[in-house]
C-alpha cells in the first residue's frame, strides 16, 4: 500500500523512529494485530512524571489518636490513674506501624486510622472523585474500610 501511494509523490523519505521513542504507535500496532475477541482492550496510557493526587497538611491539629500513639510509641500515660487505665484498655486495640496508627481486628485486616484533617478529603475522593459512585452511607463506609 505504501509503495503504491509513494508513486503519486515526487519524493518520499522514510525515517526510522526507535521503539523507545514511539511507544504509543508500538502499542497501537500490537493492539491492531491481535485476534478479534481475545481481550483486545486498549493499552495506550500516558506516563505522568509527577503525582496526580497530593495531600498537603500544613498544620495538624490535636486528635483522638495522639494519646494512643504517644502511649504505644513511648509509654506516656496521663497523670490521672482513671484516664491511664482507660487509655491502656483502649490502646490494646491499636498498633503503630512505621509511625501510622492502625486498629486491630479479629476477622478483618488492620484498619488505618485517619487524622480528622484527612477524613473529609478521603470521603470526598471515594464519593465523588476517582471512584465517583455517589453511593449511600453504608456502602461508602464499606468501601472506605
Amino acid at each position: 500500500m505504501v509503495k503504491e501511494l509513494s508513486k503519486q509523490f515526487e519524493e518520499v523519505t522514510v525515517q526510522h523512529v526507535p521503539r523507545e521513542r514511539n511507544t504509543r504507535a508500538d502499542l497501537l500496532s500490537k493492539l491492531a494485530s491481535m485476534k478479534p475477541g481475545t481481550g483486545n482492550r486498549s493499552l495506550i496510557q500516558g506516563i505522568t512524571r509527577e503525582p496526580v493526587v497530593a495531600l498537603h497538611l500544613t498544620k495538624i491539629s490535636p486528635s483522638w489518636m495522639d494519646p494512643i500513639t504517644n502511649f504505644l510509641e513511648s509509654d506516656n500515660l496521663p497523670g490521672d490513674e482513671k484516664e491511664a487505665k482507660m487509655l491502656r484498655r483502649e490502646a490494646a486495640k491499636y498498633t503503630v506501624i512505621q509511625g501510622q496508627l492502625f486498629k486491630k481486628g479479629l476477622s478483618q485486616p488492620l484498619l488505618k486510622c485517619l487524622h480528622p484533617d484527612q477524613t473529609d478529603y478521603v470521603i470526598r475522593e471515594v464519593h465523588e472523585g476517582c471512584c465517583s459512585h455517589h453511593i449511600g452511607g453504608k456502602a461508602l463506609a464499606r468501601k472506605l474500610i
